[in-house]
């Protein structure tokens, strides 16, 4: 894919969030209570386009950071490895080290499967021959031709990433935990290359994130949150598939 139609697909991804995540037309589309404001969901929406779907010139960094971040979610070996052995981590961290672990790495891992579904999107506007301007039609092509359980295989990682970030008390568990991660790789700067420290920065950075904008709201309001991107996600899949299926 020319270099392009590769930033033309990936800010059509952010302009068709925004258009997404507009507030007047989510409460027209839903019953939002109004304990949810404009403020929370303009939120959700900038974690989207900071996090998930950055602009264009900043992605060949993070793109370099995510092949090693997925590497170690695909073999979580090798942060346990770190700790030097179970018992040590268990007494620095406390008896819920191996649950904070796997919340992070299952939370960074419905990370990997997002943004694989941006390559799969990315492959078939290029095999369709699409070029700039990529339109709303256009993009509702490309996805319309993927499998509908890869589509909805996005959408559930995506709620995944979410509601593994509800709970910031776990959440901050792994917060120290990649902490301690990243500070021994630091030191070892001979056996882990600085391109796989980024990785796990990444990783870090995306979940630290997650954890500043959840930890303000009270349990209700970060299930509520969760619910209606997981809603919102699937209106957008139905509305896409109806219309291309005139039904």
């Amino acid at each position: 894919m020319s270099a392009t139609q590769d930033v033309h697909i990936i800010e059509k991804f952010r302009e068709m969030i925004g258009k997404r995540y507009a507030y007047h037309d989510l409460i027209n589309r839903f019953e939002i209570p109004a304990s949810i404001t404009e403020e929370m969901i303009k939120e959700i929406e900038n974690y989207f386009l900071t996090i998930i779907y950055p602009p264009a010139p900043e992605r060949k960094e993070l793109e370099e950071a995510f092949k090693d971040l997925a590497a170690y979610v695909k073999q979580p070996r090798k942060i346990w490895n770190l700790f030097g052995d179970m018992a040590r981590a268990l007494f620095k961290f406390g008896r819920h080290f191996m649950t904070a672990l796997k919340a992070g790495m299952d939370a960074l891992d419905s990370f990997v499967g997002a943004k694989n579904f941006e390559n799969s999107m990315a492959l078939i506007a290029n095999k369709n021959g699409i070029r700039p301007p990529m339109s709303d039609e256009d993009f509702e092509d490309t996805m319309y031709q993927l499998p509908r359980e890869e589509v909805e295989k996005f959408i559930k990682d995506v709620k995944s990433l979410f509601g593994a970030m509800v709970n910031t008390t776990l959440l901050s568990k792994t917060l120290d935990i990649l902490d301690h991660v990243i500070h021994t790789m630091e030191k070892k700067p001979n056996v882990f290359p600085q391109k796989e420290v980024e990785g796990i920065k990444l990783g870090k950075s995306l979940l630290q994130k997650g954890y500043d904008l959840f930890s303000k709201y009270d349990d209700t309001t970060k299930n509520l949150i969760v619910d209606i991107i997981y809603k919102n996600e699937m209106w957008y899949v139905d509305y896409v598939y109806k219309k291309k299926e005139g039904k």
